[in-house]
């Protein structure tokens, strides 16, 4: 399964580079676990990203969304996981539901995100993932 993940996340970095849009970059805090993400311009559509999970157990996600809503200053979006965690075997499907918030006017580069997320993993159980991050989408 980490050989399909890591071959589903570089084809997702071969998407970014051959296509022609913005880049963004973020930080959140979910749950108990912190997270850096590169993807595409969240202002898309359908956007997507890959996240690296620090801390204790260092994992890789890869989280593909939709935007429902999408208006100047904030956007709605549901979608997907894929990930795995550091010290588990096994991959763990999440349906996140989430908020970027562009408050700033003169700025629309900037966001802060807020997600929910109920996580499905292959062996431990379920769970329930919530937190905020900030975004930030170079054009």
């Amino acid at each position: 399964m980490k050989k399909l993940m890591l071959f589903s996340m570089l084809l997702f970095f071969a998407a970014i580079l051959e296509s022609q849009a913005q880049i963004s970059a973020g930080v959140y805090r979910l749950s108990s676990a912190t997270f850096a993400s590169i993807g595409t311009d969240p202002d898309n559509k359908i956007f997507g990203e890959a996240r690296v999970s620090t801390g204790g157990n260092v994992g890789i996600e890869g989280t593909f969304g939709y935007n429902f809503v999408q208006k100047e200053d904030v956007n709605f979006y549901s979608g997907f996981h894929l990930g795995t965690e550091g010290n588990r075997d096994g991959i763990y499907l999440g349906i996140p539901l989430g908020v970027l918030v562009k408050p700033f006017a003169n700025s629309r580069n900037f966001g802060f995100l807020l997600e929910a997320s109920p996580v499905f993993p292959t062996e431990y159980g379920n769970y329930f993932r919530a937190g905020i991050g900030l975004k930030y989408t170079f054009r």
